[in-house]
């Protein structure tokens, strides 16, 4: 690693060792800046991701589906047994006799019971009750329903994606900080506590660029669901890489003491 004891350039880049470093002590609007563009491609790429995957499947499940059929008293009514849209990201089955034999071809399966519905995936069931209140969800009720809702739902998805990305960061800062903190005082390394608050955030950055980059490639069909995980799981080592390297290149703490003339020595 570079030992530098020069101060490190100005905060424009998380992609070095060193450009992380630097956001150590850089004003906080930069970095909080960064952070906020970060977010913003994360959220453009899950709103993408789901308006190419989800929405096309929705869709048909609604065309399937005949235009008495409803939600009505917590019941499932006028909707026969059978699969109204089966795509690799996404499925919607009728089980109406709850046998579970449709089985699971898709990432992520709805399944309607006649009391309730389940949503399933490679970790599991979730169950959920329906609603009290009347539902339409024939074609001629859900189609312009979820034509006019769609963008809002999917603005929603993606706000909620950066807002869960961000608190993610500040919570794992929480943890990072002390870890970076530590390195930088075994090191001699200048390294305040907000600046280690910084530099912990930076370091995530380009993790989060990563895992956008592998929601693309899920969403393009470039590797499977198991893959996708498990790219979800090695993007925390990249910002675990950064963190403990980007304190080596900090500056170093001054060590030159100033020396107090001694009283007793004459000129």
């Amino acid at each position: 690693m570079e030992d530098d004891a020069q101060p490190i350039a100005n905060a424009w880049q998380p992609f070095t060792p060193k450009g992380v470093a630097a956001f150590a002590q850089s004003p906080p609007s930069r970095w909080i800046t960064l952070q906020l563009v970060v977010a913003f491609i994360a959220a453009a790429v899950v709103i993408w991701f789901l308006n190419a995957n989800y929405s096309p499947a929705i869709l048909e499940a609604i065309h399937n589906s005949p235009d008495s059929a409803a939600i009505q008293g917590g019941q499932l009514t006028n909707l026969a047994s059978g699969i109204l849209t089966q795509k690799k990201f996404f499925a919607v089955v009728v089980d109406l006799e709850s046998t579970g034999q449709s089985g699971q071809t898709s990432d992520l399966q709805l399944e309607l019971r006649p009391k309730h519905f389940q949503i399933c995936s490679i970790a599991g069931c979730v169950i959920f009750d329906y609603p009290r209140t009347k539902i339409p969800l024939g074609r001629a009720a859900a189609e312009p329903w979820w034509g006019a809702r769609q963008p809002v739902i999917l603005a929603i998805c993606g706000a909620l994606a950066a807002a869960g990305l961000l608190l993610a960061w500040m919570l794992l800062s929480l943890i990072y900080a002390p870890i970076a903190k530590l390195i930088a005082y075994f090191t001699d390394r200048e390294l305040s506590w907000r600046g280690s608050w910084r530099l912990s955030s930076a370091a995530q950055m380009f993790a989060g660029l990563l895992m956008c980059l592998a929601i693309l490639f899920y969403g393009l069909q470039a590797f499977d669901l198991i893959r996708f995980l498990f790219f979800f799981g090695a993007h925390f080592f990249v910002s675990w890489i950064y963190l403990i390297s980007a304190p080596f290149f900090l500056p170093r703490v001054s060590t030159a003491v100033a020396t107090e003339q001694n009283p007793f020595e004459t000129d």
